[in-house]
């Protein structure tokens, strides 16, 4: 019986760790965007800046998805397409929030005011009020998992919005709240290349490090 020359350590488990980071007025300066970490000089990842936010624990881990449409072009004479051409595609990061805090909530409402200490009431109250009807926050997205053979890898995300319905159940235990998310990719701006880079996203395998099961 043929069996297959399989690679065990090329098999990845774990659920990553997601980083957010804010995308500063319009976008269309360079200083409007977080860079992601890079080498630390000694061939381990730098530890993301304190401006990317850990979005804490997840319901099921997060989903990188692209969807693909293609066209095919058709002739009277033939009955297969004689060529086909990819005309959209559409790409997602999607996942569930099991921390419902207010920072993780203003990222599912797609923005928002957060207020520390309202003074609409006693000191200790916070709020969080959600966007106008015409705004949305674009934000920059840094997803860190295992690799292959141990490699930490990172799915860097350099444009999107939150474009998911907005759900927050309370319900009786054992069920908890989960807040979904569902990040559509956008094309990065011009500017993004000093810092950043010009693709919808990018992945990154650091194989100095072998160390399997060192990220969630």
């Amino acid at each position: 019986m043929p069996s297959t020359n399989g690679t065990i350590s090329e098999v990845i488990v774990g659920t990553g760790v997601l980083y957010v980071a804010a995308i500063s007025n319009d976008g269309n300066a360079t200083g409007d965007y977080i860079a992601f970490p890079g080498d630390d000089a000694s061939g381990a990842w730098a530890a993301p800046a304190s401006d990317w936010v850990d979005v804490g624990y997840s319901e099921d881990g997060w989903t990188l998805e692209m969807d693909k449409t293609f066209e095919d072009i058709m002739v009277a004479e033939e009955i297969d397409p004689i060529a086909t051409f990819k005309t959209a595609q559409e790409v997602r990061l999607t996942g569930e929030l099991a921390q419902a805090s207010m920072s993780n909530l203003q990222i599912a409402l797609g923005g928002g005011t957060f207020t520390e200490d309202d003074v609409d009431y006693a000191s200790g109250y916070d709020s969080l009020k959600p966007p106008s009807t015409d705004d949305f926050d674009e934000k920059s997205l840094l997803l860190i998992v295992d690799g292959p053979a141990g490699a930490d890898r990172h799915v860097e995300i350099p444009r999107a919005i939150n474009v998911g319905a907005f759900s927050m159940a309370h319900q009786k235990a054992p069920q908890k709240v989960i807040v979904a998310t569902e990040f559509k990719v956008l094309k990065p701006k011009s500017v993004q290349s000093t810092n950043q880079f010009l693709d919808m996203f990018r992945i990154v395998d650091n194989t100095n490090d072998s160390e399997v099961f060192d990220i969630n």
